[in-house]
């Protein structure tokens, strides 16, 4: 009887993240409004703005910056500064939006813990320090918050505020002329 229950509860976690991934790596795209507020000791910071996930490529805009990952490549431009940083993952990698956009390389998952309308995954980033959880919706999969926090003193919170699987994925694209590119590539 033990051994049935264990792998009833191992089948449903893998359940709940497989519904998360499907959510997020769906072929019409996922788009995720969301609040990013980051805390690193006694200092918060609070933004928000659209997640963009196509495929391969996933991109974060907020009137502060954009961000796009692309094949390894990451192309940050800083709108307040007027500057565009180039650079590339190293295969080992782990950043922010891996979390956001199901890419599970270097994160480890533990068993899901169901709570009402919602279910949590918790997950960490050994290498990082990492420990963290993704809360979704029980029936679709979609990401409603994620949470974690890096060797206790940074602590980072997604908020979704709206998501939707959409066919119509319009990222915005910027003139970037006249920014000051630097370039990290090896």
């Amino acid at each position: 009887l033990f051994f049935f229950g264990l792998i009833k509860i191992v089948i449903s976690q893998n359940i709940a993240y497989e519904r998360f991934l499907e959510y997020v790596e769906s072929p019409k795209g996922c788009i995720l409004n969301i609040e990013l507020k980051q805390s690193y000791l006694d200092k918060t910071l609070v933004s928000s703005g659209i997640f963009y996930k196509k495929g391969e490529t996933y991109i974060y805009d907020s009137p502060r910056q954009y961000v796009k990952y692309e094949n390894q490549y990451i192309t940050t431009i800083n709108k307040l500064n007027k500057q565009v940083i180039l650079d590339s993952m190293k295969e080992n990698d782990a950043n922010i939006f891996d979390i956001l956009s199901g890419n599970k390389q270097n994160i480890f998952f533990h068993p899901s813990i169901a709570k009402k309308e919602q279910i949590s995954i918790p997950f960490e980033i050994e290498s990082w320090g990492i420990e963290g959880s993704i809360l979704t919706d029980k029936i679709d999969g979609s990401p409603k918050k994620i949470s974690f926090t890096q060797n206790k003193d940074i602590t980072v919170d997604i908020e979704v505020i709206s998501s939707s699987n959409d066919s119509s994925i319009d990222a915005p694209n910027y003139d970037v002329m006249g920014y000051e590119v630097i370039n990290l590539i090896e």
